[in-house]
Order: C-alpha cells, then structure tokens, then sequence
C-alpha cells in the first residue's frame, strides 16, 4: 500500500508540473522548425530576387541563405536583367524586389505566360511612397521594421493567400 501511495504521490507531482492541457502543441508553432534553432517554411516557393540597386553581395547572399534554410528555392539577379528572359528559363512563384522597380516588373510579367507575385521591398520609404505602396501592395517586406523572421513569415503569408489583385497591381 506504502508502494501505490508513492507512485501516486509522484504521478501527481510530475503531473502538476507539467501542462497536460497544452499536450505539447505550444512546441509544434507554424513556422518553427521542431528545435527552434531556424524557420521551417509553411509554404516553400521558388523565388526569384531581383537585386535592389543598393543591395550588396552580402546581403544577397545573406537572404538567400536565409531563405534556402526557410525552404524556399531562391535564385537572385542582377538589377537591370530581362526578367522575361529569367522567368522564360524557370517558373517563380514569387518575385521579390524594390517597390521603385514595380513599374518595370509588370512590363516584363506582360509576356509571361506564368504569373508569379510580387513582394515589394521596402527600405526606408517616405511617408508618400509607404502609402502608395500599401494601397497596391497587402503584403511587403520591410528590412528596416521587420526581423528577417517576420520577412519569412511575410512571404508565407503571401504564399498562403497569394492574392489575386497582385497581378492587377502591378497594372
């Protein structure tokens, strides 16, 4: 009896230690890898970056490492390349680049038959072009408010509603 009354008081102290309400969802967040240690995309895209004019090497390198360990498939360009001629090769789901380049994105997504989105960046921007911006544009990465987290959860946002009036933005 002196056996049973020990592992049941036991039971109770680990059982009161532990939340058994939460059965361990609290570990199993959208966007978290199981160990925390980097963010699992729920949506995996194949995007394609075109280079902002004051990006670095760095810096690219530094997001498309970021977003290949997110699970995205990133390819970068150089700014000023004939996207027609990039999105001829590959099919994107999502284009990133800068607000200012929108205009000559949608000229070059004329003649694509696939239609990918496109996620402006926006660095730093006047209060005139942050309103513009977020008149055509639900979703945007901006570098200066955001944790590169919020950017990954940004673009999964995007992919998980990829909102149809994208394309008629960039009109």
């Amino acid at each position: 009896m002196r056996h049973v009354f020990a592992l049941g008081l036991i039971a109770t102290l680990a059982a009161g230690s532990v939340d058994l309400g939460a059965c361990g969802d609290k570990f199993l967040r959208v966007g978290r890898s199981s160990r925390f240690r980097r963010y699992a995309a729920v949506h995996p895209a194949s995007i394609l970056i075109y280079k902002p004019v004051n990006s670095t090497p760095s810096g690219i390198e530094e997001f498309t490492t970021l977003l290949k360990r997110a699970g995205h498939k990133p390819v970068a360009v150089d700014n000023g390349t004939n996207l027609a001629r990039a999105l001829a090769a590959a099919q994107y789901d999502v284009i990133i680049a800068d607000y200012a380049d929108a205009s000559r994105i949608a000229g070059d997504l004329q003649a694509v038959p696939s239609k990918p989105g496109f996620l402006p960046i926006l660095y730093k921007p006047s209060q005139a072009v942050e309103t513009e911006a977020a008149k055509r544009y639900v979703y945007m990465i901006r570098p200066d408010a955001m944790t590169k987290y919020d950017a990954l959860a940004e673009i999964d946002r995007f992919m998980e509603l990829k909102p149809r009036e994208t394309a008629a933005a960039l009109k």
